[in-house]
């Protein structure tokens, strides 16, 4: 595939008055003049323009030049970045030709060993990545992050507003298990959330992980797509949004988020959209999300963890439940990072055994006696 065909170049606008060597702009490859080496990149950025998906948001298709130019004003580190930009998908004819483009993108980086960050246009662009794993034969854990649902069609909304509903149908079969954080109860229909339950799909609402927000720490982990609508960011710190709600995470909660998801070496691919420069603030919600890619890009040059799990790195622990009929349950603690994970016995839908992220606290409940509710989850839902 020849990507320079699908993508526009970065306007110099967005990173003019940041020529110091210290910006990150000057850090990273960007589509300029030239289109920069991706097959060597770790990580590639791509601009989504298309906001037909929500015409409730009309305006974020300008989300990822906005974001960009926030995110080039900031400062680089002391890490060695290779990522490129690889400048704005070029929309297609129609909402499905653009999913298209973004699903062949996609794929492609993916069969390179390359991580796509997608930025800005419409949350229903997240089907287009769930297919692009599909086509590969990857079962993926798919982490979603939004207040609402994302699972009501109408005649008036777009394809943004269930994107989500369908990915759980049509495409079932290519989800290991899907994981709901953030949502607000008053915001989804009551009959949405229990069929969630019914099909053992993870739920965590916004106060919930306001309760342990060391809780969110292990279900980000175990994903492979994160799909962030900016929309799960309170009102007040991320205005840019038609569908902005007074109450959600703050600010600083989406960028520990955007570093958790960059410090896990399952995470695969992730995507920040629904950003409507329109409606910003003083360009309140372009800088927050700018933000956001910089903690996730420093979390991704400080990933540790072995997913093999070689004896080397990793410490591995037995419990026996004694008033569970002798029931062993096995944790594996990282020696580098000090992260845990759960092994999941084999069953009939899974011929391996499976290892789950989780937190020291359910280590310690096992020690105790008590079966973790996360490891019980899991079984149910592998069931």
């Amino acid at each position: 595939m020849s990507f320079q065909l699908l993508f526009d170049p970065v306007s110099i606008d967005l990173y003019a008055g940041f020529e110091h060597f210290s910006y990150i702009n000057q850090r990273i490859k960007l589509h300029t003049n030239q289109f920069p080496d991706w097959k060597n990149a770790d990580i590639a950025l791509i601009g989504i323009e298309d906001d037909r998906g929500n015409p409730t948001n009309d305006g974020a298709h300008s989300g990822a030049d906005a974001v960009r130019r926030g995110f080039y004003g900031l400062r680089a580190s002391h890490v060695k970045y290779n990522v490129v930009d690889l400048g704005n998908l070029r929309p297609g004819q129609t909402l499905e030709d653009s999913h298209l483009r973004l699903k062949e993108v996609v794929r492609t980086l993916l069969e390179n060993n390359v991580f796509p960050f997608v930025l800005g246009g419409t949350h229903d662009h997240t089907l287009a990545m769930v297919i692009a794993y599909e086509e590969l034969e990857k079962k993926i854990n798919l982490v979603n992050i939004d207040c609402r649902s994302d699972t009501e069609p109408s005649l008036s909304q777009g394809m943004a507003n269930h994107h989500i509903s369908k990915i759980l149908t049509k495409h079932k079969e290519s989800l290991n298990r899907y994981i709901h954080l953030a949502y607000q109860t008053y915001l989804l229909d009551e009959n949405i959330l229990a069929a969630l339950d019914q099909h053992h799909y993870f739920r965590l609402r916004l106060g919930e992980m306001r309760e342990d927000f060391k809780s969110v720490e292990p279900l980000v982990r175990s994903a492979d797509i994160i799909s962030f609508d900016i929309s799960a960011i309170r009102m007040s710190e991320a205005p840019a949004n038609a569908c902005a709600v007074p109450f959600g995470l703050t600010g600083e909660e989406a960028c520990q988020i955007a570093w958790f998801a960059g410090c896990s070496s399952q995470l695969s691919s992730f995507g920040l959209f629904e950003i409507n420069p329109g409606l910003d603030y003083r360009d309140t919600t372009s800088q927050m999300a700018a933000t956001m890619v910089w903690y996730f890009i420093e979390g991704f040059y400080h990933r540790t963890d072995d997913l093999t799990f070689s004896p080397s790195v990793t410490r591995k622990h037995h419990v026996i439940l004694d008033m569970q009929d002798g029931m062993e349950i096995i944790f594996f603690q990282s020696l580098v990072s000090g992260k845990w994970w759960v092994e999941i016995p084999a069953n009939s839908r899974n011929i391996n055994s499976e290892r789950i992220p989780c937190k020291a606290e359910d280590y310690q409940q096992a020690i105790d006696g008590e079966i973790p509710h996360g490891w019980l989850n899991q079984l149910i839902n592998l069931s």
